[in-house]
């Protein structure tokens, strides 16, 4: 259907389209009535209640975006696959509330043309980005147009072009354009290159500007808002085709002489990035029929888990150990899996003995695709006797928000050493977390290099025992375990942990 739309509108827009000149978010003239023209078409697939059906018994969407990252011939300027996951994440979670989510389709395509990273509102960058466009999904390409950074846009052929210097994690130009791409016009429309205030403040506007009827702000006798402006009644009324602070400040009034009040949290409007942030329930079920009645060629991500509820655990090297030996040309980092892709980190540390990253020295980093929670590290960058930190990050073509795991630690060592080996300080550590103890319990930070059954106790200062916890089990990393310390009176005491692997001992001084 959306190919039929298209096709009927060409004939309407092409003359325009060449003539056309781009205004602030990039949209031309002849691409805004298109916009425009697909709304009302939009409308009568669908009746009254077949959208309040649509509406109110919604799954889940997931739409495929095929994304094009831009660098010219030098290899310069392209997007980056972590900047396009940060993105991604913004964009979701401003659709989220509409049971509309994006996911890569396939991987990114990393592209290569001079002419987009030069002016992307080329004819030659426009034919190019037409011919990438794959169908059946929603088309976003990135690059600088340095040459030309004016806007990022929505192209009649159905595809997004974001300036690259406009890509935010916040997502707020991209969510703009996108919504475009669902047919939803400006809420300005038909002012598009207009100043209002410059024009009309202190004034009524014109029954008509640029050949568009000029939208009223009443809703009730006299009302215009479902042809006129945007076409939506539940937005307000908006004459503002500038960037704007909010709240606006507003002279000019409409064509019969009612004051404006537009919405600056409207994402369709021109309010700033820091003012908007939502959709009007009439704009969200235009999307709603939008979506229903595209073709989609996948509606299927590798994943729907949110994995920004997970973090792997590292299997090998295990936390603050020895790694080796480097002699071999590879060692294998392994970690829990769960996701599709990861995206790993290997670096340096300042202070070997504190054990701080070093982003600088960068051992390894890249983005793994074929799914394997394990990597052959290459051990040509590592010297025996250094200290090193690991991470990784899971991913999948939806889900792009987790973070990292936590760093874990490891010695570069010239042979192979066996855990049991260790000294007992890179086995396993106590820590007294509040020191005096105010309260009624002791809080104790315990690490492990791998599990491990022990027993607690603490004995008071004349060496009796008061407290014994037998059989704890304490599972590799860090564990947090709390002593209850109600019966204690003020005083010294020695908390002891003993495993197979040793003893560690803390001093606690209790003080309420």
């Amino acid at each position: 259907m959306m190919k039929l739309i298209l096709t009927s509108l060409f004939t309407l827009v092409v003359f325009f389209n060449v003539l056309a000149q781009k205004l602030d978010c990039g949209l031309s003239d002849a691409t805004a009535v298109m916009i425009k023209q697909r709304l009302m078409q939009n409308r009568m697939l669908y009746t009254k209640q077949q959208v309040h059906d649509l509406m109110s018994n919604r799954t889940i969407t997931y739409i495929p975006v095929s994304f094009h990252s831009v660098s010219n011939s030098s290899g310069q300027g392209a997007a980056t696959e972590k900047e396009i996951f940060a993105f991604l994440c913004g964009l979701n979670a401003l659709y989220i509330d509409q049971d509309i989510q994006f996911f890569i389709y396939n991987q990114i395509h990393f592209r290569v043309s001079d002419a987009i990273d030069d002016d992307a509102s080329s004819n030659a960058s426009s034919q190019t980005m037409d011919n990438w466009s794959i169908p059946g999904t929603m088309n976003i390409t990135i690059g600088r147009s340095l040459s030309n950074q004016w806007a990022s846009w929505y192209s009649w052929s159905d595809y997004i072009f974001l300036l690259k210097t406009m890509m935010t994690p916040q997502a707020k130009t991209e969510a703009h354009e996108v919504g475009h791409f669902f047919g939803l016009p400006h809420t300005f429309y038909g002012w598009e290159g207009e100043s209002a205030e410059s024009d009309y403040g202190g004034s009524n506007a014109p029954s008509l500007i640029n050949g568009h009827p000029v939208e009223k702000v009443s809703r009730t006798s006299g009302a215009n808002c479902t042809t006129a402006g945007d076409g939506f009644c539940g937005t307000e009324a908006d004459y503002f085709s500038s960037r704007t602070a909010c709240p606006y400040i507003v002279t000019v009034k409409d064509p019969v002489g009612a004051s404006l009040d537009p919405d600056e949290t409207n994402i369709m409007s021109y309010a700033s990035d820091a003012c908007i942030s939502t959709f009007s329930y009439d704009q969200k079920a235009a999307i709603a029929v939008d979506v229903a009645q595209r073709t989609w060629v996948s509606n299927t991500p590798n994943g729907t888990t949110d994995l920004s509820l997970t973090s792997p655990s590292a299997i090998s090297p295990l936390n603050n150990t020895q790694f080796g030996p480097i002699s071999n040309p590879t060692l294998r980092l392994d970690w829990t899996g769960g996701a599709p892709w990861y995206y790993l980190e290997v670096y340096g540390t300042i202070i070997p003995n504190v054990w701080v990253p070093d982003v600088s020295d960068v051992i390894y980093r890249g983005y793994h695709y074929n799914g394997n929670s394990f990597y052959d590290l290459p051990t040509s960058n590592l010297q025996a006797g250094k200290f090193y930190v690991w991470r990784v990050t899971p991913i999948s073509n939806y889900s792009t928000c987790a973070s990292p795991s936590p760093y874990n630690k490891f010695e570069a060592v010239s042979s192979a050493t066996s855990l049991k080996e260790l000294p007992l300080e890179k086995q396993m550590s106590l820590q007294i977390n509040s020191n005096p103890v105010t309260s009624s319990y002791i809080s104790l930070s315990v690490y492990t290099a791998e599990d491990l059954v022990g027993t607690l106790r603490i004995y008071s200062s004349d060496g009796r025992e008061v407290l014994s916890l037998s059989n704890e089990m304490l599972l590799q990393g860090e564990s947090s375990v709390q002593l209850p310390a109600s019966n204690l009176v003020n005083g010294v005491y020695l908390v002891v942990l003993t495993t197979e692997r040793g003893l560690l001992k803390q001093k606690v001084i209790v003080q309420r």
